[in-house]
């Protein structure tokens, strides 16, 4: 998905992304497709609302439900009227919250036969995004949700407001990866949607404690250490039920845990109602074999979090069992 506020360059960066010959096979969805300048990009239409474009992608305006477009674009695969396409890039609206399209996609049981939810992108406008930011919930809950966030015309701002605006962002979302854009200089595709997170909060170094991050938008930013290992179905009954029952004041939670019976370090990302599958690393990050869990909420407590977790945690001969396989 890619998000960012009004004016903040979606269109420019998803213009930039379909001149690369490795987004041929890129299905885009459009919110506002007569307001996106890509006529000259045009070469073939397909249909009412599908063209074709130079690049090879295909180009849809999402004028109604998107869970119908994205089956629609399916059945018209099977059906020979499109070529099959191996990524989709939805992008939304300047004032879009990304949680309940997301929450679309993963929800629907035809969908997650054939789809799986991707990375969130954000643009954030380098020389405005700072004023955005203090300003419009919009612009804050599009970083909050992004497992990227793109700082656009870069080349038009001095270094110490980007430095300035690094702060805003990181106060929202501290473990985000952020890069920068410019006329001169962009991200490529793959580094932007396909480049392996890093699960690491970028704030929290091995030897430091907890921390809570406070901005006047009401959402506070704030990690959980989970040092024990834990039970991996405890934790994800834990799991599902705080979501289910908070999910509209947490944001987002991202992290790392130990698990029980398992060598490998298992990535936890879930965003609002929605608990993503999990993910294994194939070893923990240098310097640390600590769990961790950095939630990004409004009107939930660090304190409330840490006393719910004790159970999940795994008996203590399935912790040490976990540890001497390690």
């Amino acid at each position: 998905m890619l998000t960012g506020f009004l004016g903040s360059g979606k269109t420019t960066f998803l213009r930039h992304l379909l001149g690369e010959p490795g987004f041929a096979d890129t299905a885009v969805l459009i919110n506002e497709f007569g307001e996106v300048g890509l006529d000259h990009l045009l070469v073939q239409e397909i249909s009412e609302d599908v063209v074709l474009l130079s690049s090879g992608c295909l180009c849809c305006a999402v004028q109604g439900d998107l869970v119908s477009t994205l089956t629609d674009l399916l059945a018209r695969v099977r059906r020979g009227e499109v070529a099959p396409f191996r990524r989709v890039v939805v992008e939304t609206s300047g004032l879009a919250d990304p949680a309940p399209i997301m929450q679309a996609v993963t929800g629907d049981l035809r969908l997650r036969r054939a789809y799986r939810a991707g990375s969130i992108v954000a643009t954030v406008d380098g020389i405005g995004g700072g004023a955005s930011i203090a300003t419009f919930a919009e612009a804050v809950q599009q970083i909050a949700l992004a497992d990227c966030v793109i700082l656009t015309k870069s080349d038009l701002v001095e270094p110490w407001r980007l430095d300035a605006l690094n702060l805003d962002i990181a106060r929202v979302n501290p473990t985000v990866r952020r890069l920068v854009s410019g006329r001169t200089a962009r991200p490529c595709g793959a580094e932007v949607f396909d480049h392996a997170a890093d699960w690491r909060p970028r704030h929290m170094d091995a030897t430091d404690a907890p921390t809570v991050a406070r901005h006047s938008s009401g959402v506070e930013t704030f990690t959980v250490e989970v040092e024990s290992a834990v039970d991996w179905p405890a934790f994800v009954d834990w799991l599902e039920l705080l979501l289910a029952g908070r999910g509209q004041s947490i944001l987002r939670v991202k992290g790392l845990l130990r698990v029980a019976g398992d060598p490998r370090p298992v990535v936890v990302h879930g965003v609002q109602h929605v608990v993503y599958p999990p993910e294994h690393l194939p070893r923990w990050p240098e310097g640390t074999q600590r769990g961790w869990l950095v939630f990004i909420a409004r009107n939930l407590s660090r304190k409330a979090i840490e006393n719910s977790l004790p159970s999940t945690f795994a008996p203590a001969a399935d912790a040490v069992a976990a540890s001497a396989s390690r």
